[in-house]
């Protein structure tokens, strides 16, 4: 995936210390796996050019990373990543029915970023596999209307993945992409929560660092019950939610594909 940008001091918030800021991001890159297996740890000028802020900002969140246990740094070498992603152990997860209430939005589409690079933990998780593993990974901006609405990042097997052409991501829904490249589709699963964006999504959705956002995590399975896709999206938090009712007849719930 590409490395952040020196864009990233346009999402940071004025009415929020600088260091902080940078520091939570940091943190839930860590967390998130994103540093297993690299010794490219920004440092304090790199650091600086990215969020637009003076050196000495910059140190003070590296020296909270340090502090926390996050990483380690010496004169004279690269700083070291010390504490891994934090898997949650979860149960079974129920399954989710998807059902289309009304028809799905006409998204268009804008690729940030594709290609193999290491995923999230819990993507990795998801597939099986250990953190730190690399997955195809490809992050889109869906419009709405002309306004952004959020960003996708969709992890798959690199053999999957790299059938997707640039032409047919630019244009079309992933799953629908990759049906027509023969994968079958049965359930998924789904989880909501809500965090800050990482700098390149803030500044994609026009938001600042510290404003929260609503998080999505779908996980497709085929039906054999393997995982063929793991997708989370950032979405704006002034757009609404999709629909969903729960039956008490069967006891399950649906939701509506339109987001």
């Amino acid at each position: 995936m590409a490395k952040t940008t020196p864009e990233t001091h346009a999402v940071v918030a004025s009415d929020v210390p600088l260091y902080h800021q940078i520091y939570l991001h940091l943190r839930a890159e860590i967390l998130d796996g994103g540093w297993i297996g690299r010794d490219d740890f920004p440092g304090e000028a790199e650091l600086a050019r990215q969020f637009g802020v003076s050196v000495i900002t910059s140190r003070k969140a590296l020296a909270r990373l340090v502090e926390d246990g996050f990483i380690e740094r010496s004169r004279g070498k690269r700083t070291r990543v010390l504490r891994g992603p934090e898997v949650a152990r979860r149960g079974t997860v129920p399954a989710i029915i998807q059902t289309t209430i009304g028809a799905p939005r006409a998204f268009t589409y804008r690729v940030l970023s594709r290609g193999v690079g290491v995923a999230p933990v819990e993507a990795c998780e998801a597939f099986g596999m250990p953190a730190g593993a690399r997955l195809w990974l490809c992050s889109r901006l869906r419009s709405f209307k002309g306004r952004p609405h959020s960003v996708t990042l969709n992890a798959q097997r690199v053999d999957v993945g790299e059938q997707l052409t640039l032409a047919e991501l630019q244009k079309y829904p992933m799953t629908q992409l990759l049906r027509e490249h023969g994968v079958q589709f049965s359930r998924l699963t789904r989880r909501v929560s809500a965090s800050i964006a990482p700098p390149h999504v803030a500044r994609q959705l026009k938001l600042v660092l510290n404003e929260p956002t609503l998080v999505y995590t779908f996980t497709h399975h085929d039906d054999q019950g393997g995982v063929v896709q793991w997708v989370r999206i950032w979405v704006r938090p002034d757009e609404p939610s999709p629909e969903e009712s729960f039956s008490y007849a069967t006891g399950m719930w649906s939701m509506s594909t339109a987001m």
